[in-house]
């Protein structure tokens, strides 16, 4: 955790966001996997347009950042690049629960 800590604070932000978004993503799928149950769908896909609109703030709100700070661009594209990273993610999430309904 010390890497975060010597970010910038809107890129630290940022990374804390993608861990609590990637985390809340995978909690809904195992429980759906546990459960089965279609509420759970609805719940998750309520949960990733909230998501999808958070993190495209949290996105623009770095590139803000890094032109109006003069963030460093090596440490924004990486933070961009963990931001992004989700999004694979989430697909690859989807296409599970797709799958077994």
């Amino acid at each position: 955790m010390m890497y975060l800590q010597s970010l910038k604070p809107v890129n630290s932000f940022a990374h804390w966001n993608t861990l609590v978004s990637f985390s809340i993503g995978t909690v809904l799928l195992l429980i759906y996997l546990l459960f089965k149950e279609s509420s759970l769908i609805e719940i998750g896909i309520a949960y990733l347009i909230v998501a999808v609109v958070w993190n495209c703030l949290i996105f623009i709100l770095i590139i803000i950042a890094a032109i109006g700070q003069k963030t460093a661009l090596k440490e924004t594209i990486v933070t961009i690049g963990v931001l992004v990273l989700n999004i694979p993610i989430a697909f690859g999430y989807f296409l599970i629960v797709v799958e077994l309904t």
